[in-house]
């Protein structure tokens, strides 16, 4: 394994490979690293208000909307356009019935199909009420485990299986705030790098969630400000798992690399495109010119 260490900004390879001259133009760096334009997180906050005031218009105080997912862990990329909406109706609590969940699903599509604040067409899917519009949006109808509480897990439902299933989104989000700040505010922006590169791959079984879960997995002390390093010595640490590791979810409550999860045979392969890009990203790092730099940089992201 390549160990590499950072002085000032030039990064020495203490086994006879010379130094890293990080050559790759910040402006490359900051386009496969950035968020959501401040344009498109202004619409995504107005449309989940937008759905709270359509829900309490119709049903008072008892729905609470908060947003999870990418756009609220601040690992969406870019160019994302979908958001998750929780929409926790909190007069019920864990376990419902299948009919129970089947009209909480109706009253939902039903309350946004008629309401005035929100504009799109309104589907019910497997695990959530589908609003397309300019921004698309999966409504989640949840319940917690106590009426009215603001504590995970909350639960969720799949109609097609008819099962109930916990998720903890709030811890997710606390667990991302707190590695964030253990790694001097890098851990964000290098989990954005691996969504961003993982596209590139449209076959490729890789959830975002799942690669967000499995940075998560690795220390701090890896991640560093120069995301391109930052980058490679993460991916250098996931490539020493295998099918049989443990990657427990940011939440903190499951294992993701399980069969019925991130399929091991989907991670491997994973692992196998990012062993061969994480290549170029080290050799972008040693290129002696900025040009050949961005060149393997790119390549490395399918441009």
């Amino acid at each position: 394994m390549l160990r590499v260490a950072v002085i000032g900004w030039v990064a020495v390879m203490p086994y006879g490979g010379g130094t890293m001259s990080l050559l790759i133009s910040k402006s490359l760096i900051d386009r496969y690293a950035a968020g959501p334009s401040v344009t498109r997180t202004a619409a995504v906050k107005t449309l989940q208000e937008n759905v709270r005031k359509a829900l309490s218009d119709a049903a008072g105080a008892e729905f609470d909307t908060f947003l999870q997912g990418s756009y609220r862990n601040a690992t969406a990329i870019a160019d994302i356009n979908d958001v998750d909406i929780v929409a926790l109706y909190d007069p019920w609590s864990a376990p419902a019935s299948h009919s129970d969940w089947e009209r909480l699903f109706l009253q939902v599509a039903a309350i946004l199909e008629k309401s005035w604040r929100v504009s799109g067409t309104v589907k019910i899917d497997d695990k959530c009420v589908k609003l397309v519009g300019d921004v698309k949006a999966d409504i989640v109808p949840a319940i917690s485990q106590s009426s009215y509480s603001s504590a995970d897990p909350i639960t969720i439902y799949s109609r097609s299986a008819r099962r109930e299933r916990p998720n903890y989104p709030r811890t997710h989000y606390d667990n991302g705030v707190l590695k964030q700040k253990a790694t001097g505010d890098t851990y964000k922006a290098t989990v954005r790098l691996f969504k961003r590169w993982v596209r590139q791959y449209s076959a490729l079984d890789a959830p975002s969630f799942y690669i967000e879960c499995a940075v998560h997995s690795i220390a701090g002390s890896q991640f560093n400000s120069y995301l391109p390093l930052s980058f490679s010595s993460v991916a250098l640490k996931i490539l020493e798992y295998n099918r049989y590791s443990v990657i427990m979810s940011v939440a903190g409550d499951k294992d993701i690399l399980t069969a019925s999860e991130w399929n091991p045979d989907a991670f491997s392969q994973f692992q196998v495109h990012l062993r061969s890009d994480v290549r170029l990203v080290l050799d972008a790092m040693q290129a002696s010119t900025t040009a050949e730099a961005d060149r393997l940089w790119k390549l490395a992201f399918g441009e």
